[in-house]
């Protein structure tokens, strides 16, 4: 018999529906609470059994409720709860543990009022939404600051009261000095003597007008709250005011914000739901890996929908350039290899030594415990997961920026030692998402003994108790370090795999060696390497770093100069004329970097750990123009000022255009390396009068504007021409507008308006529902029988 239709043996009729009440709401753990209570009733009887069921189904919550909301992981979140009641020590406490951590779930899946587990349309429809709110919200105020400047140049608004400024310490002070002011002031009901003109009596004050800056300030206010209300880290306050606004209106950038946002937490939940580990999905859940491959093809797709074209003519689409530069996966691993290769050739000249360092996190960051074991019948290890009870609910990301902290903490002890270290930084993922450093590092032979122990003294400083085993032995499971035997193999060699494996796995099978194609968990590097790629994509974590070498973009902007480009460069020279010395170290320099020969480069950029500004080459930077930009803009009514090109937010935009070389004895000259002007359209780009867009995106309606001046005959306008740009006051008469508003808006008769609008919209709505609900069901005449009637 079931614990439900048990607990309906017990107690009165009146007990019994009362205890329904807890089991309706929660049908998911009915049969739980049931016979929980069913076995107090037992023992202590039905009161007491009473008892136990109101204190112990207070703050639960029904699991299927859960589930039904988040369809697509249901049985994702199942799992992790059966295995957070399963691992208490009671049902009850298990039953507790899990509710606790689904309505943490339901908490984190839940961005405002979007659900992270719904398709990208959804998400793309709301953050449009969002992206209007922010504009509507901004008209309405604009609205109100117009409303507010009517009736002051009506005269129906009281001027603002100069405040004195009140002197004296204390507070009787400050009344005894208004007091005397207020004294000394003319009563304006008095007439004035004879002669004396009527209006050199009263006191005339210039209307305060409000400016639209006001408006921004307010909206931004409310855009950037709205913003942390999703989880949103809003844009930096160091960018100027209309920047932050238009990012806060863009739909294009809550949508970015959301996908991020809601990536991670749903990732989180399904590192906590015990599905990402080597039995499962392996460094990544089989959602996220889905998320990715549908993000790749909406890239792919717009990619194929756009072309560039540049001045001579040359058009490809965005796809065909993509393939040509290092967003193809063999171009970036190829140039990877190269640098490290040619590194450690340099290091081998020079006489440097070149440890193998690996950093792990503490225990408290790896949500699974994997145990490595021999299954002699498939003949190769298979691994047994289980969950970690020192796990506190941190995301990968944390355990990135931990490593970043304690490499920040070393390398600032390495510099106030004077120990100079280069080479690479390697980050990969363990089989349960966590990530761990892999580090390529060269240095004099004599630092290495200090080096070793300042990392080994940092790493392992957070959680030293586990760094022991059971028998009291110390392991190398946090930090381990090993020398670079050149007798047994290169330094290329211990990292070429790891290299292969965080890009695309392909083209590493080295011959002879057995099993060469699996990574450590026994799986094909050609399978794991999206897996790698997509954890990576959606935690923001950077894989690869180098430390103390040459800028790459400088290795990148000399190899633009190729044999092809000969002619343009030699005039080049000859119009700017480049002092000879920077001349010839650009030419050697550009000879090394089309060679292929990194060492040879890094030998002449000065070779490791020299800082950037010592080097003979930096990028060249500049602020673009905007020459064919219309002085007017007919979307915003201003007129534009300055001929620099500014983004889609308004910002300057800064490019880089070519190098600067330097002589070494203080002169610089600079080349030009990007020789391609490029415009990128729609492949299906059609030219045509009368298009609507936002800003200048349209075309115009007409050959005229009928907004301009008309010239007369003699030259003359008909009128003065007029400032259209809004001025922006300073920051103290916008703090005094900011104030005054937030005043006339806080009046009585600004409330008691705003009170009878918010009423007629309620009555509105409710006219809109009685007139298109439908008519409600006839009740049934009451039953007479005839013998009564």
């Amino acid at each position: 018999m079931r614990a439900l239709e048990q607990s309906l043996q017990f107690g009165t009729h009146e007990c019994r529906q009362w205890r329904a009440t807890f089991f309706d709401a929660l049908p998911g753990l009915a049969e739980d609470l049931a016979g929980g209570f069913v076995q107090v009733a037992k023992r202590h009887g039905n009161a007491a059994g009473n008892r136990w069921l109101a204190r112990n189904a207070k703050g639960l919550i029904d699991p299927d409720r859960v589930y039904r909301r988040f369809a697509p992981i249901a049985g994702d979140l199942t799992r992790g709860f059966k295995a957070l009641r399963n691992r208490e020590t009671t049902t009850l406490e298990g039953i507790k543990a899990g509710c606790a951590w689904l309505e943490s779930v339901q908490k984190r899946l839940t961005v405002g009022a979007l659900n992270a587990t719904h398709d990208d349309d959804a998400l793309v429809r709301y953050a449009e939404a969002h992206a209007r709110a922010v504009d509507d919200e901004r008209n309405a105020i604009i609205g109100s600051i117009a409303e507010h400047n009517r009736r002051l140049r009506l005269g129906l608004l009281p001027p603002s009261p100069d405040k004195p400024r009140l002197e004296g310490d204390r507070l009787s002070d400050q009344a005894r000095y208004l007091a005397n002011v207020i004294a000394e002031r003319r009563n304006p009901l008095t007439p004035p003597p004879f002669g004396i003109p009527l209006m050199a009596v009263f006191a005339w004050h210039r209307a305060p007008v409000m400016s639209l800056a006001v408006a921004d300030e307010l909206a931004l206010a409310k855009a950037r709250k709205r913003a942390r209300l999703h989880g949103v880290e809003p844009p930096s306050l160091k960018t100027p005011s209309t920047v932050q606004l238009a990012r806060l209106s863009c739909s294009l950038w809550w949508r970015r914000k959301l996908r991020r946002v809601a990536g991670r937490r749903l990732e989180q939940v399904q590192r906590e739901a015990h599905r990402v580990h080597a039995q499962a999905g392996i460094y990544c859940s089989n959602m996220t890996i889905e998320r990715r491959r549908q993000q790749k093809v909406r890239n792919r797709t717009l990619l194929e929908t756009l072309e560039a074209i540049n001045q001579e003519g040359q058009t490809y689409t965005l796809a065909e350039l993509a393939e040509l530069g290092l967003a193809n996966p063999d171009h970036r691993r190829a140039e990877l290899m190269l640098r490290i290769a040619d590194t450690e050739a340099e290091s081998r000249r020079i006489g440097h030594v070149g440890m193998f360092y690996t950093l792990t996190t503490p225990s408290r960051f790896h949500p699974v415990i994997a145990n490595k074991r021999w299954d002699a019948k498939r003949k190769r290890n298979r691994y047994h997961c289980r969950r970690n009870p020192k796990y506190d609910g941190s995301t990968p990301r944390e355990a990135q920026q931990h490593l970043q902290q304690t490499w920040a903490k070393a390398r600032a002890k390495l510099a106030r030692e004077g120990l100079a270290i280069y080479g690479i930084r390697v980050v990969e993922p363990h089989h349960d998402g966590t990530p761990h450093w892999h580090l390529l590092i060269w240095m004099k032979s004599e630092d290495e003994e200090n080096v070793t122990e300042i990392l080994r003294c940092h790493v392992e400083q957070d959680s030293p108790e586990e760094l022991f085993d059971r028998r009291g032995n110390k392991t190398t499971a946090r930090f381990d370090a090993k020398r670079i035997d050149f007798t047994k193999g290169t330094a290329t060699g211990y990292v070429a795999k790891y290299i292969s494996k965080n890009i695309n796995g392909e083209q590493f099978d080295r011959a002879g060696v057995e099993d060469d194609h699996l990574d450590r968990y026994e799986h094909d590097l050609n399978e794991v390497a999206p897996r790698i790629e997509a954890w990576a994509a959606v935690w923001g974590i950077r894989q690869f770093q180098f430390v103390g070498l040459p800028s790459v973009t400088v290795w990148r902007e000399v190899r633009r100069l190729t044999e092809k480009q000969a002619d343009q460069l030699r005039q080049w020279e000859e119009a700017t004329r480049p002092e000879p010395r920077a001349a010839a170290r650009l030419h050697e320099i550009r000879q090394a970097a089309n060679a292929g020969e990194w060492d040879k480069f890094l030998r002449l950029m000065g070779g490791p750990n020299l800082p950037r500004k010592d080097r003979p080459i930096r990028p060249w930077t500049v602020q673009r123009m905007d020459t064919g930009r219309a002085e007017f803009s007919h979307a915003t009514g201003e007129e534009r000022q300055g001929l620099e090109a500014l983004g889609r937010y308004g910002e300057p935009v800064a490019t880089t255009w070519g190098l600067v070389v330097s002589d070494g004895l203080g002169h610089e000259s600079e080349y030009l390396t990007r020789l391609y002007r490029w415009e990128v359209r729609s492949k299906h780009h059609r030219s045509g009068a009368g298009s609507s867009g936002p800003d200048e995106v349209g075309a115009p309606w007409t050959c005229v504007t009928n907004c301009t001046e008309r010239p007369r005959r003699d030259g003359q306008t008909t009128a003065p021409r007029v400032d259209t740009t809004p001025t922006k006051p300073s920051d103290e008469e916008l703090a005094r507008q900011i104030e005054r508003y937030h005043q006339w808006r806080a009046s009585e008769e600004v409330r008691a308006e705003m009170e009878s609008v918010e009423l007629e919209t309620q009555l509105a709505r409710a006219a809109a529902r009685r007139l298109f609900e439908p008519p409600p069901i006839p009740e049934p005449e009451e039953f007479f029988p005839p013998e009564l009637c």
